[in-house]
């Protein structure tokens, strides 16, 4: 039977603390350490395919091609920007059922799990979308957005999930840090591992709670030619401007950085609108594969780094295909050098 959550249905705060207090000894607990294994990661498109041979192969291919970190997104659906309503929905949202063999099924294959609970919002225009949520009443979203980020939380819990985003470019919320403390300390609650956060690449400033955090996290998908087809050096020259604003973002946090998502698109104009999921453009399998090129020379021996997911592993692929996928593009060859190459570690340093 679907679940169906209304945002103004939470139950009692004082009775969730009361609970979350007398269940933290039994919380499973992965503290982190100031050193670790880097995440050579991939999200994984399981969405709402319930198919355990998809998933199982899948996961093979990852796991052949150096893959030791999976990222499963997680979409519920709300009507439009201003909407109190947050449901998960059949052609989205992976069930519960295939989210806990699909994470079981990592971890016997050696891989780390990571979960991303987001919003869609599904009426979107130019300017709105998840970033620019406005609510009419923000105590009734937040009980509502809880709700929805618990039940996941519990899961991660149960499955000693490695690490979990407690929420994805939600700009619009960022400045509400005591929001925000309230909904990290019930999750904390009940799940002991890794937290982040998954900051939009253009609004990572108005984050106010990264120091609640374990690590800081950013959705990268910046801006890096506004031409058609550019080569390597302008796409190195882009990273290089780029990279101190985000040394310096990271820094102010005292946070160790995980990229959660980074991708392109095998189409032209790949470097302008990384972003845009939507927009269409001719094959170009050979810029989707100079972006990743650029992306890791730029990063590959950041000391404060600790893993990178790349977006999507999802779909046949092929040279005809513009989506996000790597699979039968020069893009897995690049892959595959990353996965493969000599970071196994990764040191926090000095903040």
């Amino acid at each position: 039977m679907a679940v169906r959550v209304a945002l103004g249905l939470a139950a009692g705060g004082v009775t969730l603390a009361l609970l979350a207090a007398m269940v933290m000894a039994m919380v499973w607990v992965a503290a982190p350490s100031p050193s670790g294994a880097f995440h050579k990661g991939m999200v994984f498109g399981l969405f709402a395919r319930d198919d355990p041979g998809h998933t199982d192969r899948a996961l093979a291919e990852l796991a052949a091609l150096g893959v030791d970190s999976v990222c499963i997104v997680i979409p519920w659906v709300t009507p439009d920007v201003h909407s109190l309503e947050l449901a998960p929905r059949g052609d989205m949202t992976p069930s519960d059922a295939a989210l806990d063999y699909a994470i079981r099924r990592a971890h016997a294959a050696g891989m780390r799990v990571f979960l991303m609970p987001f919003i869609y919002v599904d009426k979107v225009s130019p300017g709105v979308w998840r970033g620019t949520i406005e609510p009419p009443d923000w105590d009734v979203w937040f009980a509502g957005y809880g709700s929805f980020l618990m039940r996941y939380a519990e899961l991660a819990g149960r499955l000693r999930v490695e690490m979990l985003s407690v929420g994805s470019e939600l700009c619009s919320t960022e400045t509400r840090r005591l929001d925000w403390e309230r909904l990290i300390g019930r999750v904390r609650g009940v799940y002991g591992g890794l937290l982040t956060y998954s900051a939009n690449w253009d609004h990572k400033d108005s984050v106010s709670f990264t120091d609640l955090l374990d690590v800081v996290g950013m959705n990268a998908y910046f801006e890096l030619s506004p031409i058609d087809d550019p080569p390597l050096e302008e796409l190195l020259a882009a990273w290089g401007r780029l990279k101190p604003e985000i040394d310096a973002w990271r820094a102010r946090s005292g946070r160790p950085l995980v990229m959660t998502e980074v991708g392109y698109p095998s189409r032209l104009r790949a470097a302008a609108d990384p972003w845009d999921y939507d927009a269409v453009g001719s094959p170009a399998p050979d810029l989707q594969a100079r972006c990743y090129k650029a992306f890791m020379r730029t990063w590959e021996s950041d000391p404060h780094l600790i893993g990178v997911y790349f977006y999507l592993w999802w779909g046949d692929g092929g040279p005809a295909d513009t989506g996000y996928t790597p699979r039968g593009k020069p893009a897995l060859d690049v892959l595959a050098q990353w996965y493969s190459g000599p970071r196994a570690g990764w040191s926090a340093g000095a903040p």
